[in-house]
């Protein structure tokens, strides 16, 4: 759109916000997001959520905020596109979401996870949304005008794009609106997708679509992390004045009382000893987590003769194997493992409160790490691979929670957690410091980021009208 015709646009003094939301089973990055969400709408302000691929929330949410579809899986990937060359039809968004509808979401989002039948649902759903964006966007104009017309009835001002993949839709979609509409672009995540858009020989196409959305973006584009930054700047060519770091974000809980802590634990962990020190993985139990790592560690302590426990607990977004592998080398290891599934929130933060430790031996480059942030919530010391943003998150100013290992060193990583178990001067110090630097991770803190960046005032926002956001039925109302 030409400046003279920007300048004609209706403004609207009140922010109102409408974050894009990729549901399904790629959720990592939805739980920072709807966090701010949920923040946002507690503070006064309007709240819109558009989900794409599938309208599942993984979240309870602010009774609030109004719900929206953006598009069907189906969309892009529909029958009828295999009929008609990429011609896309919004009757295969209409018979995807109506079939989509049949399934109860916990259904749906285990079909995600675990594929049926060798058909892998997030492969094929984020294929054809990745077709569709390295082509343009604006080849689906029905879709952008629908887009709008919810924009324009409900005076929505900045648009809150989940994953960077759905920039180029904000970007395509102001010139059918009718007032001032910003967007702030995020990356988190990408690498995932841009894998998938290898395997389709639409790599770079995607990258130059990306890398047109950051920069159409009214505001830097958030990166989750300063490794993650540098990351993109690598990958798509952008610079410093195009990005910026925003992190993750976190529940800020309350310390949980110790005694409370250690009831919840003893009723999960068969075996748990309240007088023994244990250091624990929390998490995802899949291959890129580096489980196994762990192990060779804590069997290496085992042969040094320390006294402790360990614990494995959390559950598996791609299959049983890695998991399955795992319980093998600590059996062939001669290993004792106190091990759970899945954990409520407040058997995690129990899990977490009467931790010595919390291990995170990602074998990656992650971009972030939630699970070391909580655990300092809970004052618990952490243990992080020397690279990726989750290497960043032990620090802050001159203020120290944990150590680094060298990634992939098994040896190294026995090393630190025997630091963390022997030096009790050094632990203490650790744990009274743990809780303020996970506070700059808080929920309240990334949000008021957040909004400082966009430039959005607080003294122009109404009071918060709900409290207790967590506890109405979400209800979704599909426009």
């Amino acid at each position: 759109m030409s400046q003279s015709n920007q300048s004609e646009l209706k403004r609207i003094d009140q922010p109102s916000f409408g974050l894009i939301m990729i549901g399904g089973a790629v959720v990592g990055s939805v739980i920072r997001d709807l966090r701010i969400a949920n923040e946002l709408a507690a503070r006064g302000y309007r709240v819109h959520v558009f989900w794409a691929i599938d309208e599942s929330c993984p979240y309870d949410l602010h009774p609030d905020i109004v719900h929206h579809k953006f598009f069907n899986a189906a969309r892009y990937n529909g029958i009828l596109q295999n009929i008609f060359r990429w011609k896309i039809s919004p009757i295969d968004d209409f018979a995807g979401s109506a079939f989509t509808s049949l399934f109860p979401q916990k259904m749906r989002l285990k079909l995600y996870q675990q594929g049926l039948g060798g058909f892998d649902f997030i492969k094929w759903s984020l294929t054809g949304l990745i077709r569709h964006v390295s082509r343009g966007v604006e080849n689906d104009p029905g879709m952008l005008k629908r887009f709008a017309r919810v924009i324009n009835r409900e005076k929505i001002t900045h648009l809150l794009p989940n994953l960077s993949i759905f920039g180029p839709f904000c970007s395509a979609v102001k010139p059918y609106v009718n007032h001032d509409v910003k967007y702030l672009n995020i990356f988190q995540g990408y690498e995932v997708y841009s894998n998938y858009a290898e395997d389709i020989g639409l790599r770079d196409d995607l990258f130059r679509a990306l890398t047109k959305g950051a920069r159409d973006a009214d505001y830097p584009s958030m990166t989750v992390s300063l490794d993650y930054k540098n990351r993109v700047k690598q990958d798509l060519g952008l610079t410093d004045n195009d990005l910026c770091v925003m992190p993750a974000c976190v529940d800020f809980t309350d310390l949980m009382p110790i005694e409370r802590a250690e009831q919840l634990v003893d009723s999960k962990l068969d075996g748990y000893r309240p007088d023994c020190p244990m250091i624990t993985y929390m998490g995802r139990q899949d291959p890129e987590k580096g489980i196994d790592l762990l192990l060779y560690a804590a069997k290496i302590l085992q042969d040094r003769g320390l006294d402790f426990q360990l614990a494995i607990c959390g559950t598996t977004a791609w299959g049983s194997s890695y998991r399955q592998a795992c319980h093998r080398i600590a059996d062939n290891l001669r290993l004792s493992v106190l091990e759970t599934g899945f954990l409520s929130d407040e058997e995690r933060t129990a899990l977490y409160r009467v931790s010595h430790s919390v291990i995170y031996p990602s074998i990656h480059r992650e971009p972030f790490g939630m699970v070391p942030v909580e655990a300092m919530t809970q004052a618990t010391p952490v243990i992080v691979p020397d690279i990726g943003g989750v290497a960043e998150l032990p620090f802050a100013d001159n203020l120290q929670a944990g150590l680094q290992f060298r990634s992939w060193d098994s040896a190294d990583l026995a090393d630190q957690i025997e630091r963390l178990l022997s030096d009790g001067d050094m632990y203490s110090r650790f744990a009274s410091q743990a809780r303020e630097i996970a506070r700059k991770y808080s929920v309240e803190h990334v949000a008021d980021r957040e909004l400082e960046l966009m430039g959005i005032l607080e003294k122009n926002i109404k009071p918060p009208t709900h409290l207790h956001m967590h506890t109405s039925p979400r209800q979704i109302g599909v426009s």
